[in-house]
């Protein structure tokens, strides 16, 4: 079932208290989570987040979900390469290493309880590439999963909203010009904010200082996790691992907007997960936790609720 949310002003970014995570992934390699809430919650809800961005952008969910569920604890991390996570080998800057390494999150920083999982873009195929490794995990470890802004495969078709030729053109030069700006930046030169951000992942209605906000993120992405990363989304393709999801609720939503993973690609996965929810956001673009920002946490508190259900205070 699809429904269409109107745009709701956001409140001011939150100030947040975390405590800081020095986990351990696979290989070794230092992953940076923080943990928002009690050490004894109920459960738990990891938030992961997309291509080079950072755990930073998911601050007004946090706010949120801690508001309304103090039970639980919220874990937020910043994938191999990105944020203040330790720097990856080329070979292991893939989607099948990054649901890995969210395997390692769950043992080290929600090592019990019911978990609910909530991925934006490149977070959401962390998700399903996890869901394909792990398939025995959905139902009882598991009990929840949101997918925003999105793909289960086919991204090496997209056009994003270009003519075919510019399409082709774009996938090509992308990851040059990423790595270029980023290694500008590296160098100590500063960049304005980019209108090609704005245009690329946001809506008709951004707030700048949330695509200021996400510049500075992007900024901070070394060029080698840009340039490692982008061949792995042409690769993607867990249109099977979908099935392992419908043992849980699942939140689908996204921007009809959006340019980077466009609209089609949500459709496909609610095809693929009747039972899912299905919110499309009008006038928004990639950047649902922004953009959206109080109804996308209203319904991730909602989905928490339904896989987590709240226990009875003791009289």
């Amino acid at each position: 079932m699809s429904t269409l949310e109107p745009h709701v002003p956001h409140a001011p970014w939150p100030r947040l208290t975390p405590r800081d995570l020095v986990l351990e992934a696979a290989d070794g390699l230092p992953l940076h989570a923080q943990a928002h809430g009690p050490e004894d919650a109920h459960g738990t809800v990891v938030l992961l987040h997309g291509y080079q961005l950072s755990q930073r952008l998911w601050g007004r969910q946090v706010h949120a979900l801690r508001a309304r569920r103090p039970d639980l604890r919220v874990v937020t991390y910043d994938h191999r390469g990105h944020g203040a996570s330790g720097r990856t080998h080329p070979e292991r800057a893939s989607l099948h290493q990054l649901g890995q390494d969210l395997q390692a999150v769950l043992a080290q920083a929600a090592p019990s309880g019911p978990v609910v999982l909530a991925g934006h873009s490149m977070g959401g195929m962390t998700v399903m590439s996890w869901a394909e490794q792990h398939p025995h995990e959905l139902g009882d470890r598991v009990t929840g999963v949101g997918l925003l802004s999105t793909s289960s495969g086919g991204l090496a078709e997209n056009d994003f909203g270009l003519h075919p030729r510019l399409a082709a053109l774009a996938h090509h030069a992308v990851p040059r010009l990423q790595a270029w700006v980023h290694r500008r930046v590296e160098r100590g030169r500063r960049q304005p904010p980019s209108p090609g951000t704005r245009w690329l992942l946001f809506g008709t209605e951004a707030d700048r200082a949330d695509v200021r906000r996400t510049q500075q993120v992007l900024d901070g992405t070394p060029a080698a996790t840009s340039a490692h990363f982008y061949p792995t989304f042409g690769d993607h393709d867990r249109r099977h691992a979908l099935e392992h999801l419908a043992r849980v609720p699942v939140l689908v939503a996204c921007g009809d907007r959006d340019r980077i993973t466009p609209l089609a690609h949500s459709h496909a996965l609610a095809e693929a997960l009747p039972h899912a929810a299905l919110v499309v956001y009008p006038g928004a673009g990639h950047m649902l936790m922004l953009e959206r920002a109080h109804d996308v946490s209203r319904r991730l508190v909602a989905l928490a609720g339904d896989a987590v259900p709240q226990e009875p205070a003791l009289v």
